[in-house]
């Protein structure tokens, strides 16, 4: 653990209960909460990519 990454860091503030849970989930998990929040965010970037897609579908209708 612990090497050079070619990630950024993205910093954010959330509720003490929202981090207890992240750590909790993280932890069932066997995971970090920083992979854990990473793969929420991936998901919800493809999840806003695809209603995007959509959108543009039927703009062109």
């Amino acid at each position: 653990m612990g090497g050079k990454t070619e990630l950024d860091r993205v910093v954010a503030y959330v509720p003490p209960e929202w981090k207890q849970e992240l750590e909790s989930w993280a932890n069932a998990e066997e995971r970090s909460v920083s992979w854990l929040v990473a793969k929420l965010i991936d998901k919800a970037l493809k999840e806003r990519h695809q209603q995007q897609a959509g959108s543009d579908l039927a703009k062109v209708r």
